[in-house]
């Protein structure tokens, strides 16, 4: 082996993984929300949990996706821990494909799909021209790397070194342990398939490779859990609980694996006979390709009728439930990038929607604190306030992370929308928390608004109460609640604000108001006025 030869060997596996990143990135963005339909619509139960997760994985290529996307809805509380299950196992099936794919060895025709993809979308910028072109190149830059693994990895078979690692592979648990190490590096289980079919097809095996790629095969669907793992650090109990199921699923399954591999051996000899051969000789690739499916399946088949149990041990491992904390993002975890835009953009709006109801809840305790006073009712809304100013924060750095990582149409226009509301949101309560302060004034100087001001007070509160109410769901349905009804409350609202306004000069005038009082109710009108038009902004921001 020369330096050229390990330079060809990692140069392959880079563009191989490259391909693989592309492929499944151009897909992702073709079908992003799509695929966040797909998932929030049809994983009701862990039956179709699992076909929905076999079905996405096959279409973008890429289990780690599928499974952290799993981890982030579960994050999101947009799909029960019960129901991640299925998809989990369905994703660890769908993964076959890239193998499958890759099996029919269209190496030939690997640097044209690239060629004509990257000089297509230099014409064809729009989408979803631009995402397909996208993948298409990809697909071949994968093939390419493919090419080029294969071409240096024939050299392998010489080096004594590799023939005596190769020999000690012999012993299953070894094997086991080297396909863990070899994907938790690759942080793909797809590529790491892939590596064994070069190796296999340059001969760096042996005459049989399939009775230790099948081991190594075991150990790789241990390893690619680890970027599950990680994508639940700073997540819900639940989500760590998915990422845990994933682990155990895997381990299990391995095990199982194994041990009937060791019980019948004669499976292997099954394999290698039904892929057939290619000019003569066998088909190492599409051997390699059908171990990786049946094993999936047959691990599949023999795991899901315990996901209950699954469920059980997760929760035996990851304890105790979740404590509200204003200072802490809920659904957004500790990383900037879950691999997938889908999950990312649903984590934001999750978080999003939390705003809205911290907004909300501090509205209605401010008005309950106005119309029907009681001890500590306005307790909770300072706190509230500064996690509202926390989140605004935090969101907004993390939307500009998502936003560099390229996105569908749908889902950025979601996040321009999430850009314009957060800010909204946050602005009304500071509005809420204003009149708060006012009231609690009034409270310690013992000072009360008139009754005329009371009549005229709270009903316009009640008014601006539910245009917030109805913005955000206009907002999220224009249909529900079309923007000209939002339009002309909020118009009612400015002229309530102008009449209520001059009928207080008007009771100052005749001395049945106070100025101190008067400039609290002014002041109060203000901030009313204010939160409708931020009412106004936020229907808009659906359109």
């Amino acid at each position: 082996m020369t330096l050229e030869n390990w330079l060809g060997i990692i140069g392959g596996i880079a563009i191989f993984l490259f391909g693989i990143k592309i492929m499944g990135s151009g897909i992702e963005r073709l079908a992003g929300a799509k695929l966040k339909s797909i998932l929030e619509k049809l994983t009701t139960n862990r039956f179709l949990g699992l076909f929905v997760g076999l079905l996405i994985t096959g279409i973008i290529q890429s289990s780690n996706a599928v499974s952290v996307m799993t981890v982030g809805f579960v994050n999101a509380g947009l799909m029960p821990l019960d129901n991640a299950v299925g998809v989990i196992m369905g994703a660890n099936v769908g993964t076959t494909i890239t193998g499958q794919l890759i099996a029919f060895n269209i190496d030939t025709y690997a640097p044209i799909l690239a060629f004509s993809g990257v000089m297509l979308m230099t014409f064809l910028k729009k989408r979803p021209w631009n995402d397909i072109l996208y993948a298409l190149t990809g697909l071949g830059l994968l093939f390419m790397g493919m090419m080029l693994m294969k071409e240096h990895m024939l050299h392998l078979q010489d080096e004594a070194w590799f023939r005596n690692l190769i020999a000690n592979l012999e012993n299953p648990l070894l094997a086991v342990l080297v396909g863990t190490i070899m994907t938790m590096l690759l942080q793909s289980v797809s590529a790491s398939v892939g590596v064994l079919q070069a190796m296999a097809m340059s001969g760096a095996l042996g005459a049989h490779p399939l009775q230790i790629a099948v081991y190594l095969i075991c150990g790789q669907n241990i390893g690619c859990t680890t970027v599950t793992v990680l994508a639940s650090i700073g997540g819900t109990k639940d989500a760590k609980r998915t990422a845990c199921i994933h682990v155990l699923f895997n381990l299990f399954a391995c095990i199982v694996c194994v041990i009937l591999l060791q019980l019948f051996p004669g499976v292997i000899d099954l394999i290698e006979r039904i892929s057939g051969t290619v000019n003569g000789s066998p088909n190492y690739m599409q051997q390699l390709a059908n171990a990786n499916t049946f094993l999936k399946i047959g691990a599949t088949v023999i795991m899901f009728p315990l996901s209950s149990l699954l469920i059980k041990l997760s929760r035996v491992i990851v304890r105790g439930e979740d404590k509200p904390d204003g200072r802490r993002l809920l659904h957004i975890t500790g990383g900037k990038d879950f691999g997938s835009s889908v999950t990312a953009v649903v984590s934001v709006e999750k978080e999003t929607e939390r705003m809205y109801g911290i907004a909300l809840t501090n509205l209605k305790k401010v008005y309950a604190a106005l119309t029907a006073p009681r001890k500590g009712d306005l307790d909770g809304i300072n706190e509230n306030e500064e996690t509202l100013d926390f989140l605004n924060s935090e969101i907004s750095k993390y939307l500009v992370e998502i936003n560099r990582n390229g996105l569908g149409e749908s889902d950025a226009r979601s996040v321009d929308r999430m850009h314009h509301v957060i800010v909204d949101y946050e602005r009304i309560g500071d509005h809420a928390n204003n009149i708060a302060g006012y009231i609690e004034h009034m409270r310690a100087s013992k000072m009360t608004f008139s009754e005329a001001a009371m009549d005229e007070l709270a009903p316009l509160f009640l008014k601006v109460l539910n245009i917030v109410e109805d913005a955000h769901t206009c907002m999220l349905s224009p249909k529900a609640h079309p923007l000209s009804n939002i339009e002309e409350r909020e118009q009612e609202v400015d002229d309530l604000v102008d009449l209520y306004e001059n009928n207080h000069i008007k009771r100052l005038t005749d001395g049945l108001c106070s100025a101190e009082i008067g400039m609290l109710y002014v002041e109060a009108l203000t901030d009313l006025e204010r939160i409708s038009d931020h009412a106004l902004n936020i229907a808009e921001a659906g359109q």
